[in-house]
């Protein structure tokens, strides 16, 4: 198992697989890196591979400190310079879009190439103005609190939510959800719920991608219009799935970023 040590003492795990151009994926909240699981096989035949298990979570669980989206991203900038990566393909998935939009506003283009964002609107509150079809204000303060006194319970419902296809096997990413350190997952849900990142995801201007399922919970409308207000940008809808797109249709999701990343 490999982990490095952030600048505030912090164990990080991480993996690596492959060769060649380097893919850094950064999963969604209370999750892990094992989250991508049916996408790093084939992905590492053509690239390297970078998974990451975030502070807080799977085997980074032992964080007590950081539970902003800030230090999260510091973090994948800690990683990406203790692994000396240039050029990287920084892909995020739900909450690591918002760690992906964190790492642009602190870091700029330092070390990236490109983006690829999956399935996160610029800001996940639902509002009068912000449809995004996940949780209201008063919604995800009761999210945090039932972390506290159920934690496997919240989050284990939460997960088996984001699938289509239920007859799916998912034991062993729920052990992965399991070890999250409920401390530390309660306050940082608030924190990405929070923050409305529309004025940071003008600015991107290098080459991205954008994936919504039109099955997710979020509001795919509100997806694609991250897509449009980047700069340079291609948005695809994946129709019969939901917020694991690249978990259920894996083939499919794998072939498109293999062809953004090769362009």
């Amino acid at each position: 198992m490999s982990y490095f040590v952030t600048n505030d003492d912090t164990k990080i795990y991480y993996t690596e697989q492959g060769s060649g151009k380097n893919l850094l994926m950064v999963h969604g909240y209370g999750c892990s890196g094992k989250y991508f699981k049916n996408n790093v096989p084939e992905l590492s035949k053509h690239f390297h591979v970078v998974t990451i298990d975030l502070r807080g979570h799977g085997n980074s669980n032992e964080a007590v400190s950081g539970k902003r989206i800030s230090r999260l991203a510091t973090d994948v900038h800690e990683l990406i310079k203790h692994l000396d990566l240039n050029d990287v393909t920084y892909l995020g998935w739900s909450m690591g879009c918002s760690v992906g939009w964190s790492y642009w506003d602190l870091f700029r283009a330092d070390r990236l190439k490109k983006f690829i964002f999956v399935d996160e609107p610029a800001l996940g509150l639902d509002t009068k103005d912000n449809p995004s079809g996940l949780l209201n204000y008063q919604q995800t303060l009761d999210f945090c609190s039932s972390l506290y006194t159920d934690k496997e319970g919240a989050l284990n419902g939460f997960i088996k939510n984001i699938v289509i296809d239920k007859s799916l096997n998912l034991n062993d990413l729920i052990e992965d959800t399991d070890k999250a350190n409920a401390d530390f997952v309660s306050p940082l849900f608030y924190n990405h719920m929070a923050n409305d990142w529309s004025d940071i995801i003008k600015t991107i201007d290098i080459p991205s991608l954008v994936f919504s399922g039109k099955k997710s919970f979020f509001n795919w409308k509100l997806v694609k219009k991250v897509s449009e207000e980047l700069q340079n940008s291609e948005f695809e809808l994946f129709e019969n799935v939901s917020h694991m797109l690249f978990f259920e249709e894996a083939d499919h999701f794998n072939k498109s970023v293999t062809e953004f990343i090769e362009k």
